[in-house]
Protein backbone atom coordinates (compact mmCIF):
# COMPACT_ATOMS: atom_id res chain seq x y z
CA UNK A 1 0.00 0.00 0.00
CA UNK A 2 1.26 3.70 -0.30
CA UNK A 3 0.84 5.96 2.63
CA UNK A 4 1.14 9.75 2.09
CA UNK A 5 2.57 11.54 2.97
CA UNK A 6 4.38 10.44 6.10
CA UNK A 7 4.98 6.87 5.35
CA UNK A 8 5.40 5.38 1.88
CA UNK A 9 4.64 1.33 2.15
CA UNK A 10 3.17 -1.55 0.18
CA UNK A 11 1.18 -4.02 0.67
CA UNK A 12 0.35 -6.62 -1.52
CA UNK A 13 -1.86 -8.54 1.03
CA UNK A 14 -4.53 -11.06 -0.08
CA UNK A 15 -7.76 -12.49 1.62
CA UNK A 16 -10.90 -13.43 0.87
CA UNK A 17 -13.87 -10.72 0.76
CA UNK A 18 -16.10 -10.00 3.68
CA UNK A 19 -19.69 -9.24 4.18
CA UNK A 20 -20.90 -5.88 3.42
CA UNK A 21 -23.57 -5.44 6.63
CA UNK A 22 -23.29 -4.99 9.73
CA UNK A 23 -24.03 -8.43 11.72
CA UNK A 24 -27.52 -8.30 13.16
CA UNK A 25 -26.14 -11.10 16.29
CA UNK A 26 -23.66 -8.83 17.77
CA UNK A 27 -26.77 -6.82 19.43
CA UNK A 28 -28.19 -9.90 20.57
CA UNK A 29 -24.19 -10.55 22.96
CA UNK A 30 -25.26 -8.92 26.23
CA UNK A 31 -29.00 -10.06 26.85
CA UNK A 32 -26.89 -13.83 26.12
CA UNK A 33 -24.20 -13.35 28.40
CA UNK A 34 -26.30 -11.85 31.31
CA UNK A 35 -28.52 -14.99 31.27
CA UNK A 36 -25.05 -17.28 31.37
CA UNK A 37 -23.55 -15.04 34.47
CA UNK A 38 -27.20 -15.51 36.10
CA UNK A 39 -28.29 -18.67 35.60
CA UNK A 40 -24.52 -20.60 35.18
CA UNK A 41 -25.84 -23.76 33.21
CA UNK A 42 -24.15 -25.56 30.67
CA UNK A 43 -27.21 -24.87 28.23
CA UNK A 44 -26.85 -20.94 29.51
CA UNK A 45 -23.08 -21.01 28.54
CA UNK A 46 -24.03 -23.33 24.93
CA UNK A 47 -26.54 -20.37 23.79
CA UNK A 48 -24.32 -17.67 24.86
CA UNK A 49 -21.13 -19.09 22.78
CA UNK A 50 -23.59 -19.50 20.20
CA UNK A 51 -24.69 -15.90 19.74
CA UNK A 52 -21.03 -14.63 20.80
CA UNK A 53 -19.36 -16.87 17.99
CA UNK A 54 -21.76 -15.65 15.35
CA UNK A 55 -21.77 -12.22 16.31
CA UNK A 56 -17.98 -12.40 15.93
CA UNK A 57 -17.84 -11.19 19.36
CA UNK A 58 -14.10 -12.68 20.34
CA UNK A 59 -13.20 -10.51 23.27
CA UNK A 60 -17.04 -11.43 24.94
CA UNK A 61 -16.03 -15.32 23.49
CA UNK A 62 -12.62 -15.24 25.39
CA UNK A 63 -14.03 -13.97 28.60
CA UNK A 64 -17.30 -16.27 28.76
CA UNK A 65 -14.62 -19.59 27.59
CA UNK A 66 -13.11 -18.43 31.54
CA UNK A 67 -16.56 -17.67 33.01
CA UNK A 68 -17.35 -21.90 31.74
CA UNK A 69 -15.04 -23.25 32.56
CA UNK A 70 -14.79 -21.98 35.89
CA UNK A 71 -18.20 -22.65 36.40
CA UNK A 72 -18.05 -26.38 35.15
CA UNK A 73 -14.35 -27.16 34.42
CA UNK A 74 -15.60 -31.17 33.77
CA UNK A 75 -18.16 -30.53 31.48
CA UNK A 76 -17.15 -31.97 28.13
CA UNK A 77 -19.77 -30.25 25.92
CA UNK A 78 -18.52 -26.93 27.18
CA UNK A 79 -14.81 -27.93 25.75
CA UNK A 80 -14.89 -27.32 22.00
CA UNK A 81 -16.94 -24.10 22.24
CA UNK A 82 -14.29 -22.73 25.00
CA UNK A 83 -11.53 -24.19 22.96
CA UNK A 84 -13.07 -21.87 19.73
CA UNK A 85 -13.65 -19.16 21.48
CA UNK A 86 -10.12 -18.92 22.62
CA UNK A 87 -8.83 -20.13 19.32
CA UNK A 88 -10.77 -17.32 17.69
CA UNK A 89 -9.33 -14.35 20.49
CA UNK A 90 -5.89 -15.64 18.87
CA UNK A 91 -4.51 -17.78 22.48
CA UNK A 92 -3.33 -20.59 20.32
CA UNK A 93 -1.78 -21.92 22.65
CA UNK A 94 -4.41 -22.53 25.26
CA UNK A 95 -6.61 -23.23 22.88
CA UNK A 96 -4.84 -26.08 22.08
CA UNK A 97 -4.60 -27.08 25.46
CA UNK A 98 -8.21 -27.38 25.34
CA UNK A 99 -8.32 -28.86 22.52
CA UNK A 100 -6.15 -31.61 24.00
CA UNK A 101 -9.16 -32.05 26.64
CA UNK A 102 -11.61 -32.88 24.30
CA UNK A 103 -12.76 -36.47 23.97
CA UNK A 104 -11.02 -38.54 21.45
CA UNK A 105 -14.25 -40.14 19.75
CA UNK A 106 -16.42 -36.68 20.28
CA UNK A 107 -19.15 -36.37 17.76
CA UNK A 108 -19.62 -32.85 18.86
CA UNK A 109 -19.54 -30.80 15.25
CA UNK A 110 -18.26 -27.57 17.45
CA UNK A 111 -15.51 -29.45 18.61
CA UNK A 112 -14.88 -31.60 15.50
CA UNK A 113 -14.07 -28.38 13.76
CA UNK A 114 -12.04 -27.11 16.08
CA UNK A 115 -9.59 -29.89 16.33
CA UNK A 116 -9.55 -30.22 12.29
CA UNK A 117 -8.05 -26.00 12.70
CA UNK A 118 -5.78 -26.93 15.10
CA UNK A 119 -4.28 -30.08 13.49
CA UNK A 120 -4.10 -28.45 10.14
CA UNK A 121 -2.63 -25.22 12.24
CA UNK A 122 0.30 -27.71 13.08
CA UNK A 123 0.56 -29.64 9.87
CA UNK A 124 -0.85 -32.42 11.41
CA UNK A 125 -3.29 -33.33 8.20
CA UNK A 126 -3.59 -37.45 8.60
CA UNK A 127 -5.41 -36.64 12.29
CA UNK A 128 -7.38 -33.46 10.10
CA UNK A 129 -8.05 -35.89 7.30
CA UNK A 130 -9.71 -38.27 10.29
CA UNK A 131 -11.39 -35.87 12.36
CA UNK A 132 -12.85 -34.64 8.62
CA UNK A 133 -14.26 -37.76 7.90
CA UNK A 134 -16.01 -37.94 10.90
CA UNK A 135 -17.58 -34.73 10.14
CA UNK A 136 -18.86 -35.46 7.34
CA UNK A 137 -20.33 -38.60 8.59
CA UNK A 138 -22.54 -36.30 10.62
CA UNK A 139 -26.33 -35.54 9.84
CA UNK A 140 -27.49 -32.54 9.25
CA UNK A 141 -24.31 -30.78 8.46
CA UNK A 142 -24.04 -26.78 7.72
CA UNK A 143 -22.23 -24.77 5.38
CA UNK A 144 -19.63 -24.44 8.47
CA UNK A 145 -18.86 -28.47 8.78
CA UNK A 146 -18.55 -28.36 5.00
CA UNK A 147 -16.63 -25.34 4.30
CA UNK A 148 -14.20 -26.76 7.06
CA UNK A 149 -14.18 -30.47 5.24
CA UNK A 150 -12.93 -27.98 1.96
CA UNK A 151 -10.74 -26.67 4.10
CA UNK A 152 -8.88 -30.23 4.32
CA UNK A 153 -9.17 -31.59 0.85
CA UNK A 154 -7.82 -27.77 -0.25
CA UNK A 155 -4.74 -28.52 2.06
CA UNK A 156 -4.29 -31.97 1.15
CA UNK A 157 -4.75 -31.44 -2.71
CA UNK A 158 -7.47 -33.80 -2.41
CA UNK A 159 -9.61 -32.76 -4.93
CA UNK A 160 -11.50 -35.43 -6.04
CA UNK A 161 -15.35 -34.84 -5.51
CA UNK A 162 -14.70 -31.47 -4.20
CA UNK A 163 -17.26 -29.74 -7.01
CA UNK A 164 -20.44 -32.00 -4.71
CA UNK A 165 -19.23 -30.33 -1.78
CA UNK A 166 -18.30 -26.70 -2.85
CA UNK A 167 -22.25 -27.04 -4.45
CA UNK A 168 -23.42 -28.48 -1.02
CA UNK A 169 -21.53 -25.59 0.66
CA UNK A 170 -23.45 -23.00 -1.55
CA UNK A 171 -27.06 -24.41 -0.66
CA UNK A 172 -26.03 -24.22 2.98
CA UNK A 173 -24.60 -21.08 3.05
CA UNK A 174 -27.09 -18.58 5.34
CA UNK A 175 -25.53 -15.47 5.80
CA UNK A 176 -28.60 -14.37 7.97
CA UNK A 177 -26.62 -16.94 10.15
CA UNK A 178 -24.08 -14.47 11.04
CA UNK A 179 -20.25 -15.57 11.09
CA UNK A 180 -19.01 -16.99 9.66
CA UNK A 181 -21.10 -18.02 7.60
CA UNK A 182 -21.47 -14.33 6.39
CA UNK A 183 -17.79 -14.73 4.72
CA UNK A 184 -17.88 -18.34 3.74
CA UNK A 185 -20.09 -17.97 0.57
CA UNK A 186 -17.59 -14.96 -1.02
CA UNK A 187 -14.72 -17.43 -0.06
CA UNK A 188 -16.17 -19.64 -2.40
CA UNK A 189 -17.63 -17.47 -5.00
CA UNK A 190 -16.67 -19.38 -8.48
CA UNK A 191 -14.49 -22.12 -7.21
CA UNK A 192 -16.94 -25.16 -8.12
CA UNK A 193 -17.16 -23.21 -11.69
CA UNK A 194 -13.38 -23.20 -11.63
CA UNK A 195 -12.99 -27.32 -10.90
CA UNK A 196 -15.74 -27.96 -13.40
CA UNK A 197 -13.49 -26.48 -16.13
CA UNK A 198 -10.22 -27.46 -15.70
CA UNK A 199 -10.76 -30.91 -13.50
CA UNK A 200 -9.69 -32.02 -10.11
CA UNK A 201 -6.34 -33.41 -10.70
CA UNK A 202 -4.21 -31.86 -7.80
CA UNK A 203 -2.67 -28.37 -8.14
CA UNK A 204 0.24 -26.68 -7.04
CA UNK A 205 2.25 -28.93 -8.51
CA UNK A 206 5.78 -28.82 -8.24
CA UNK A 207 7.31 -30.69 -10.97
CA UNK A 208 11.30 -29.71 -10.58
CA UNK A 209 12.97 -28.44 -7.35
CA UNK A 210 15.67 -25.62 -7.99
CA UNK A 211 16.33 -21.79 -7.36
CA UNK A 212 15.69 -18.14 -8.70
CA UNK A 213 17.18 -14.93 -8.02
CA UNK A 214 15.23 -12.70 -5.91
CA UNK A 215 15.90 -9.03 -6.17
CA UNK A 216 14.26 -6.41 -4.60
CA UNK A 217 11.73 -4.72 -6.72
CA UNK A 218 12.38 -1.79 -7.94
CA UNK A 219 10.65 1.02 -6.20
CA UNK A 220 8.92 -1.23 -3.84
CA UNK A 221 11.87 -2.68 -2.24
CA UNK A 222 10.36 -6.12 -2.51
CA UNK A 223 11.39 -9.48 -2.90
CA UNK A 224 10.76 -10.80 -6.06
CA UNK A 225 11.65 -12.70 -9.23
CA UNK A 226 11.76 -13.40 -12.57
CA UNK A 227 8.99 -16.06 -14.26
CA UNK A 228 8.00 -17.58 -17.23
CA UNK A 229 4.24 -18.74 -17.84
CA UNK A 230 3.35 -20.85 -20.46
CA UNK A 231 6.57 -20.57 -22.08
CA UNK A 232 6.26 -16.28 -22.13
CA UNK A 233 8.10 -14.28 -20.77
CA UNK A 234 9.96 -13.00 -18.59
CA UNK A 235 7.44 -11.49 -16.00
CA UNK A 236 8.41 -10.01 -12.94
CA UNK A 237 6.38 -11.09 -9.52
CA UNK A 238 6.41 -10.21 -5.96
CA UNK A 239 7.19 -13.26 -3.89
CA UNK A 240 5.19 -12.94 -1.16
CA UNK A 241 4.30 -14.62 1.99
CA UNK A 242 0.94 -13.36 2.57
CA UNK A 243 -0.22 -13.59 -0.63
CA UNK A 244 -2.35 -16.49 -0.73
CA UNK A 245 -1.81 -20.62 -2.18
CA UNK A 246 -2.17 -18.97 -5.82
CA UNK A 247 -0.41 -16.75 -8.06
CA UNK A 248 -1.73 -13.33 -8.96
CA UNK A 249 -1.26 -11.98 -12.72
CA UNK A 250 -2.26 -8.41 -14.11
CA UNK A 251 -4.96 -8.40 -16.93
CA UNK A 252 -2.64 -7.61 -19.29
CA UNK A 253 -0.18 -10.13 -18.21
CA UNK A 254 -2.79 -12.96 -18.98
CA UNK A 255 -4.08 -11.70 -22.35
CA UNK A 256 -0.38 -11.84 -23.55
CA UNK A 257 0.24 -15.28 -22.49
CA UNK A 258 -2.87 -16.58 -23.45
CA UNK A 259 -4.31 -17.33 -20.29
CA UNK A 260 -8.20 -17.71 -19.96
CA UNK A 261 -10.52 -16.65 -17.09
CA UNK A 262 -12.95 -19.73 -16.72
CA UNK A 263 -14.37 -18.47 -13.46
CA UNK A 264 -15.01 -15.37 -11.76
CA UNK A 265 -14.41 -14.42 -8.19
CA UNK A 266 -13.97 -11.40 -5.53
CA UNK A 267 -10.64 -10.53 -4.03
CA UNK A 268 -9.82 -8.71 -1.24
CA UNK A 269 -6.81 -6.40 -0.44
CA UNK A 270 -6.24 -3.41 2.14
CA UNK A 271 -7.86 -0.44 -0.58
CA UNK A 272 -11.46 -2.86 -0.32
CA UNK A 273 -12.66 -5.47 -2.75
CA UNK A 274 -12.70 -6.23 -6.58
CA UNK A 275 -13.67 -8.56 -9.54
CA UNK A 276 -10.95 -11.15 -10.60
CA UNK A 277 -10.61 -14.07 -13.17
CA UNK A 278 -9.78 -17.10 -12.26
CA UNK A 279 -7.75 -19.34 -14.29
CA UNK A 280 -5.28 -21.52 -14.35
CA UNK A 281 -1.42 -21.98 -15.05
CA UNK A 282 -0.10 -25.10 -16.78
CA UNK A 283 3.73 -24.43 -16.44
CA UNK A 284 5.32 -21.86 -14.22
CA UNK A 285 8.92 -21.79 -13.89
CA UNK A 286 10.73 -19.54 -12.07
CA UNK A 287 14.42 -19.71 -12.27
CA UNK A 288 15.06 -23.26 -12.20
CA UNK A 289 12.04 -23.82 -9.89
CA UNK A 290 8.88 -26.03 -11.70
CA UNK A 291 5.12 -25.95 -10.78
CA UNK A 292 2.48 -27.16 -12.50
CA UNK A 293 -1.47 -26.38 -12.75
CA UNK A 294 -0.99 -23.52 -10.63
CA UNK A 295 -4.11 -21.79 -9.40
CA UNK A 296 -4.09 -18.00 -10.46
CA UNK A 297 -5.85 -15.21 -10.31
CA UNK A 298 -6.14 -12.46 -12.78
CA UNK A 299 -7.63 -8.41 -11.59
CA UNK A 300 -5.93 -5.05 -12.27
CA UNK A 301 -2.84 -5.95 -10.24
CA UNK A 302 -0.37 -3.38 -12.20
CA UNK A 303 -1.71 -0.42 -11.29
CA UNK A 304 -1.95 -1.34 -7.25
CA UNK A 305 2.20 -1.79 -7.78
CA UNK A 306 2.74 1.38 -9.91
CA UNK A 307 3.83 -0.41 -12.66
CA UNK A 308 6.66 -2.07 -10.76
CA UNK A 309 5.29 -5.66 -10.84
CA UNK A 310 3.38 -7.79 -12.77
CA UNK A 311 2.14 -9.89 -10.51
CA UNK A 312 2.10 -11.47 -7.08
CA UNK A 313 3.63 -15.55 -6.30
CA UNK A 314 1.68 -16.30 -3.37
CA UNK A 315 3.96 -18.76 -1.37
CA UNK A 316 1.19 -21.08 -0.56
CA UNK A 317 1.97 -22.32 -3.83
CA UNK A 318 5.07 -24.20 -2.84
CA UNK A 319 2.99 -26.59 0.22
CA UNK A 320 4.28 -29.21 -0.95
CA UNK A 321 8.32 -28.70 -0.43
CA UNK A 322 10.42 -26.57 1.77
CA UNK A 323 11.07 -22.60 0.90
CA UNK A 324 14.01 -20.76 1.75
CA UNK A 325 14.01 -16.91 1.24
CA UNK A 326 17.59 -16.08 1.16
CA UNK A 327 18.02 -12.61 1.67
CA UNK A 328 21.52 -12.09 1.94
CA UNK A 329 22.60 -14.24 -1.38
CA UNK A 330 19.47 -13.08 -2.93
CA UNK A 331 17.58 -16.54 -3.91
CA UNK A 332 14.66 -18.08 -3.68
CA UNK A 333 15.62 -21.90 -2.96
CA UNK A 334 12.80 -25.05 -3.22
CA UNK A 335 13.96 -27.91 -2.26
CA UNK A 336 12.06 -31.29 -0.68
CA UNK A 337 10.28 -31.40 2.63
CA UNK A 338 12.94 -33.01 5.25
CA UNK A 339 13.94 -33.95 8.32
CA UNK A 340 16.85 -31.96 8.94
CA UNK A 341 16.36 -28.23 10.36
CA UNK A 342 17.71 -25.27 8.68
CA UNK A 343 19.87 -22.84 9.69
CA UNK A 344 18.73 -20.64 12.22
CA UNK A 345 16.30 -20.68 15.54
CA UNK A 346 13.32 -22.39 14.87
CA UNK A 347 9.65 -20.86 15.03
CA UNK A 348 6.67 -21.61 16.78
CA UNK A 349 4.82 -21.70 13.06
CA UNK A 350 1.35 -22.11 12.35
CA UNK A 351 0.09 -22.48 8.87
CA UNK A 352 -3.14 -20.79 8.88
CA UNK A 353 -6.18 -20.87 6.41
CA UNK A 354 -4.83 -20.38 2.64
CA UNK A 355 -1.05 -20.83 3.73
CA UNK A 356 -0.41 -17.95 6.35
CA UNK A 357 2.84 -17.95 8.11
CA UNK A 358 1.53 -17.13 11.77
CA UNK A 359 3.73 -16.97 14.97
CA UNK A 360 3.33 -16.18 18.62
CA UNK A 361 5.39 -13.24 19.52
CA UNK A 362 5.18 -10.18 22.57
CA UNK A 363 3.95 -7.15 22.61
CA UNK A 364 5.21 -5.28 25.86
CA UNK A 365 6.05 -8.54 27.75
CA UNK A 366 2.73 -9.86 26.86
CA UNK A 367 1.96 -12.49 24.21
CA UNK A 368 0.07 -11.81 20.97
CA UNK A 369 0.42 -12.94 17.48
CA UNK A 370 1.48 -11.83 14.00
CA UNK A 371 1.46 -13.10 10.39
CA UNK A 372 4.72 -13.01 8.38
CA UNK A 373 3.83 -11.07 5.14
CA UNK A 374 7.01 -10.05 2.89
CA UNK A 375 4.37 -8.12 0.50
CA UNK A 376 4.13 -5.55 3.27
CA UNK A 377 7.21 -2.91 3.71
CA UNK A 378 5.94 -2.46 7.10
CA UNK A 379 5.31 -3.34 10.52
CA UNK A 380 1.27 -2.29 11.34
CA UNK A 381 -0.28 -3.19 14.40
CA UNK A 382 -3.81 -4.21 14.95
CA UNK A 383 -6.29 -1.11 16.65
CA UNK A 384 -7.88 -3.90 19.22
CA UNK A 385 -4.27 -4.46 20.54
CA UNK A 386 -3.27 -0.97 20.45
CA UNK A 387 -6.38 0.05 22.82
CA UNK A 388 -5.56 -2.51 25.08
CA UNK A 389 -1.98 -1.55 25.44
CA UNK A 390 -2.30 1.75 25.69
CA UNK A 391 -6.36 2.67 27.63
CA UNK A 392 -7.76 5.72 27.45
CA UNK A 393 -4.99 7.23 25.56
CA UNK A 394 -5.56 8.97 22.24
CA UNK A 395 -4.53 7.33 19.44
CA UNK A 396 -4.61 9.53 15.94
CA UNK A 397 -6.18 7.61 12.87
CA UNK A 398 -6.49 9.21 9.84
CA UNK A 399 -7.44 8.06 5.64
CA UNK A 400 -4.47 8.03 3.62
CA UNK A 401 -6.75 9.63 0.90
CA UNK A 402 -6.38 7.76 -1.86
CA UNK A 403 -6.28 3.68 -2.82
CA UNK A 404 -3.21 2.33 -1.60
CA UNK A 405 -2.43 -1.22 -2.84
CA UNK A 406 -4.88 -4.23 -4.11
CA UNK A 407 -8.67 -3.48 -3.68
CA UNK A 408 -10.98 -0.34 -4.84
CA UNK A 409 -13.92 1.29 -3.15
CA UNK A 410 -12.71 1.57 0.22
CA UNK A 411 -10.05 3.60 2.11
CA UNK A 412 -8.48 1.86 5.08
CA UNK A 413 -8.26 3.92 8.47
CA UNK A 414 -4.56 3.95 9.58
CA UNK A 415 -3.01 4.79 13.04
CA UNK A 416 -0.14 6.58 14.08
CA UNK A 417 1.42 4.36 16.72
CA UNK A 418 3.14 4.76 20.46
CA UNK A 419 6.73 2.85 20.38
CA UNK A 420 6.60 -0.39 22.09
CA UNK A 421 8.60 -3.46 22.28
CA UNK A 422 8.67 -6.36 20.43
CA UNK A 423 10.14 -9.69 19.79
CA UNK A 424 10.10 -11.85 17.45
CA UNK A 425 11.79 -15.44 17.22
CA UNK A 426 14.30 -14.52 19.38
CA UNK A 427 15.04 -10.89 18.31
CA UNK A 428 14.00 -7.88 20.43
CA UNK A 429 12.55 -4.69 19.22
CA UNK A 430 12.78 -2.01 21.71
CA UNK A 431 10.87 1.06 20.20
CA UNK A 432 9.01 -0.97 17.38
CA UNK A 433 6.22 1.64 16.24
CA UNK A 434 5.01 3.65 13.45
CA UNK A 435 1.45 2.26 12.28
CA UNK A 436 -1.80 0.71 13.30
CA UNK A 437 -3.86 -1.01 10.05
CA UNK A 438 -7.83 -1.39 10.70
CA UNK A 439 -7.75 -4.00 7.92
CA UNK A 440 -6.42 -6.44 10.91
CA UNK A 441 -9.42 -6.68 12.95
CA UNK A 442 -11.96 -5.90 10.33
CA UNK A 443 -11.09 -8.56 7.74
CA UNK A 444 -8.00 -10.31 8.08
CA UNK A 445 -8.48 -11.41 11.60
CA UNK A 446 -12.52 -12.86 10.89
CA UNK A 447 -11.41 -14.17 7.70
CA UNK A 448 -8.49 -16.21 9.12
CA UNK A 449 -10.68 -17.03 12.35
CA UNK A 450 -7.62 -16.05 14.52
CA UNK A 451 -7.19 -12.33 16.05
CA UNK A 452 -3.75 -11.45 14.68
CA UNK A 453 -1.84 -7.99 16.49
CA UNK A 454 0.76 -7.41 14.22
CA UNK A 455 1.50 -7.82 11.01
CA UNK A 456 5.32 -7.72 10.38
CA UNK A 457 6.72 -7.32 6.79
CA UNK A 458 10.25 -7.03 5.17
CA UNK A 459 11.26 -3.64 7.62
CA UNK A 460 11.86 -7.29 9.69
CA UNK A 461 12.22 -9.63 7.10
CA UNK A 462 15.65 -7.44 5.99
CA UNK A 463 17.26 -8.38 9.49
CA UNK A 464 17.01 -11.65 8.48
CA UNK A 465 19.77 -14.06 6.81
CA UNK A 466 16.94 -16.01 5.50
CA UNK A 467 14.14 -17.59 6.54
CA UNK A 468 12.83 -21.09 5.71
CA UNK A 469 9.14 -22.78 5.62
CA UNK A 470 8.75 -26.59 5.56
CA UNK A 471 5.33 -26.22 4.34
CA UNK A 472 4.30 -29.96 4.98
CA UNK A 473 6.13 -30.47 8.23
CA UNK A 474 4.95 -26.92 9.30
CA UNK A 475 8.22 -26.18 10.63
CA UNK A 476 10.45 -22.34 9.93
CA UNK A 477 13.53 -21.38 11.13
CA UNK A 478 14.55 -17.58 10.87
CA UNK A 479 18.50 -17.05 10.66
CA UNK A 480 19.12 -13.47 12.23
CA UNK A 481 21.78 -11.12 10.91
CA UNK A 482 24.09 -9.76 13.43
CA UNK A 483 23.53 -6.82 15.07
CA UNK A 484 26.14 -3.68 14.55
Amino acid sequence: MFLQPAVVAVMMLLFPSGPETENPWKVKVPAAVEEARSRKTVEAYQKAFDVAWRADDWVVGAKLADMALREHPDDATLAGAAARAVWRAGQLERAEGLAAKIPPKTTDRIALRTLIGVRLARGELDAARDLAVRLQALPDQTAEDVNQILTVRFTLNELKGINELLRKAERLVNTDGGYPESYIAEAIEGIGDFFDAVGTEPVNQIVAYGSAPMPPLVLLNLPSCDVMINGHGPYRLVVDTGGSMMVSLDEAVAREVGLRSVASASIRGVSGKQPSGQALIDELQIGTIQCGRVLTRVFGLRAATMGAADGVIGTGIFGEGRMTLDFVGGQLVLEASQDKPAAGTAAPLRLIGDAKLVVPIKLEKKVGLALLDTGADVVAMSPSRLERLFPGRKIQTFSPGVQIGVGAGELPEISLTPGVELVVVGRTYTDCGGLGLDVLDTILSPVLGVQLDVLIGMATFRDMRSCTVDFPKCRMWIDWLERE
